[in-house]
């Protein structure tokens, strides 16, 4: 659910031209030609004082101008903190040197603008009602969302469609009069302000998964083709999410205690006959999926027709004992690494079965990530996110150790039992800071919380307890085994 929206006079606003007098400089606006009173006037000033979209010159804002399709691309780009992109500008219309070149790449890169072809953006070319509703969609995550058909329905776009509905059920972008959306219509300054504004108050988070009745899922990875699988510590199964709905993969209903709650035990047998006590993590082995079964004290092992153990049948029998296993990762070479909590050390699996001990004298070690050659650790009870490189040399990544909430430079900030981390492509990385109940990020020595409940507004969708973290494109997957939720975060 999104933040309640500040909408007032806004739908009838967005389809008249501003006709009211303009003093010479509007007290509390800031701008020359914004009158106090004006229904984006807040907007404006809200745009302006959080670098989203700046005046035209001369204390102007010139709400009636047309949003240029250059001008969207530097609005969405500060909007998400003006991030780097690398590579050669993919268009021959735009200057290298244009004040909106960087964010036209980076918004090419990550998909949110496409060109006209022929190597053609059109950076002056106004934006159409409907472009903007697909901008804003696509920089969302893409979330599915229903609504009530415009009378125009017929004249959007087909690419267009799933967004208009996303946009006027979040309430950002309505009709212009006799239930109709205008889809080819341009956007002033004035209406981009305004939707700029309640934008940045909606929660981005959405719900990808269907699993909510009494589950706990903590782990998650990725298939081949797209679908996710993801342990749930309260069925102790393992689901398969496609497209939202959830089918079992592994695991089979057990006897439930007094509280009509699942046991779980141990049995090794086919995937959807099999038994597990406490499925943590899951990660790709051998072909297959390596699950830590942390109460039983094994790593299982997911064939397309069996249930295994790591340690005694999966394999070979390695001799190995765990003492609680949690995290697991897959390096690029198919080694498994599995964090033995209550050791406090990092086991490395061979695929031939050689097993080592590759970190070691750690406090409870749980949430793992390989990346870019090393191993990133979310030390839970260090509060502390640990790396690990080749030499098996371990490092800070961040976080004080002492146990906290504080964003700032990696090295003071301070975290609460993170128990997940997952690094994307260009080195940043996400921590699932359980204890906290947020998910903060790591980029350029600084730690910030870009994930945290509201506690003003009880119905947003936030995170409770995350845990499991997975990156996937653009895209952000979080488990939060206390709200019984699998999140979605597009990434900036």
């Amino acid at each position: 659910m999104s933040k309640k929206l500040r909408w007032a006079a806004l739908p009838a606003a967005l389809a008249l031209a501003l006709t009211l007098p303009l003093p010479v400089r509007a007290a509390g606006t800031g701008y020359s030609d914004v009158p106090q009173g004006a229904w984006y006037a807040e907007a404006a000033a809200y745009c302006r004082e959080h670098g989203l979209l700046y005046g035209t010159g001369e204390d102007r804002f010139s709400p009636e101008l047309p949003v240029s399709r250059g001008m969207l691309a530097a609005v969405l780009h500060r909007l998400a903190g003006s991030p780097a992109a690398a590579g050669e500008l993919p268009f021959t219309d735009v200057a290298p040197g244009a004040w909106y070149a960087d964010a036209v790449r980076w918004a090419g890169q990550r998909g949110y603008m496409s060109g006209y072809g022929e190597g053609l953006f059109g950076p002056e070319d106004p934006v159409t009602r409907e472009q903007l509703a697909a901008v804003l969609w696509r920089y969302a995550g893409s979330p599915a969302a229903q609504a009530e058909d415009f009378a125009d329905e017929g004249e959007i776009a087909p690419y267009a469609l799933p967004a208009v509905d996303w946009t006027r059920s979040a309430g950002l972008i309505s009709g212009v009069g006799d239930n109709r959306f205008a889809p080819g219509a341009g956007a002033a300054r004035s209406q981009l302000a305004v939707i700029l504004m309640n934008f940045s108050g909606l929660s981005r988070v959405t719900s990808v998964s269907a699993i909510d009745v009494m589950c706990q899922p903590c782990g998650v990875a990725a298939m081949p083709d797209g679908s996710l699988l993801v342990t749930d510590q309260y069925n102790k199964v393992i689901w398969r999410v496609t497209e939202g709905r959830s089918s079992p993969f592994a695991g089979a209903d057990t006897v439930e205690d007094v509280y009509g709650q699942p046991v779980g035990g141990y049995h090794d047998a086919a995937l959807l006959k099999s038994l597990f006590k406490d499925p943590w993590a899951i990660a790709p082995f051998l072909g297959g999926w390596a699950v830590s079964d942390a109460e039983n004290g094994v790593v299982r092992f997911l064939r397309p027709d069996d249930s295994g153990t790591v340690n005694r049948t999966g394999v070979t029998d390695l001799g190995v004992s765990f003492d609680h296993p949690t995290g697991l990762a897959a390096d690029d070479a198919g080694s498994l690494y599995v964090s033995d909590t209550f050791l406090g050390v990092v086991k490395k699996i061979t695929p031939a079965g050689q097993v080592s001990t590759w970190a070691s004298g750690l406090t409870e070690p749980m949430g793992l990530c390989w990346a870019d050659g090393s191993l990133y650790i979310a030390e839970c009870g260090g509060n502390r996110i640990l790396k690990v490189g080749g030499d098996k040399k371990v490092t800070v990544a961040a976080g004080s150790g002492t146990e906290g909430e504080a964003d700032g430079p990696a090295a003071q900030a301070s975290f609460s039992g993170p128990k997940g981390v997952a690094v994307a492509a260009d080195g940043t990385i996400y921590v699932a800071d359980t204890d906290n109940g947020t998910v903060r990020r790591v980029r350029d020595g600084q730690v910030t919380t870009i994930l945290s409940r509201d506690p003003r507004d009880v119905t947003a969708l936030f995170p409770a307890a995350p845990t499991g973290l997975l990156i996937q494109g653009n895209t952000l997957y979080i488990s939060d085994t206390f709200a019984r939720k699998l999140l979605a975060l597009p990434l900036d």
